[in-house]
């Protein structure tokens, strides 16, 4: 999954493989509080995409591929509808997404892991924010040189 990564994603760090394991773990629980609000905010952000991004039209999420990152695209382009795409993002924000309580240790093995893989992505400050991140279970954004390069535009769903 790390090697995917590097490869599709030049520009991401370690907190990017947070981000992708996250949603694979949790799914879209931490962004549904409000089925309005979520519907609002996908209006917006349709209204606002001026373009694609660099993201491909559907991915999977961190290493199980319990869940799928849908690209907003697809609605631009007419291959989903909105309401489609949002009745399966609320689906993903289930309860009982996550596989056990112990995300914290899971993701000090991803960490690992990703470390092994990509050695540049060592940063001893960002390690303990994610890591304090992960004991607290919360989610981050994508690194800022991720949104930049690659724009991304998802919402995650179930598989």
């Amino acid at each position: 999954m790390c090697e995917q990564i590097v490869e599709q994603y030049p520009e991401a760090n370690l907190q990017d493989v947070y981000k992708t394991c996250y949603q694979d773990f949790f799914g879209a629980e931490h962004l549904m509080q409000d089925t309005a609000a979520a519907r609002n905010y996908l209006r917006y952000e349709l209204k606002e995409l001026k373009s694609e991004g660099g993201m491909p039209l559907r991915e999977p999420t961190g290493f199980r591929h319990r869940f799928e990152r849908i690209n907003l695209a697809q609605v631009i382009n007419g291959e989903m509808s909105e309401d489609e795409l949002l009745r399966l993002f609320i689906d993903a924000a289930g309860k009982d997404n996550a596989f056990h309580d112990h995300w914290a240790e899971e993701w000090a093995q991803i960490e690992r892991i990703a470390l092994e893989v990509q050695p540049a992505w060592q940063d001893e400050e960002l390690q303990g924010l994610l890591r304090e991140a992960a004991n607290n279970r919360q989610a981050v954004r994508h690194s800022e040189n991720f949104r930049n390069t690659y724009k991304p535009h998802y919402r995650i769903i179930r598989l």
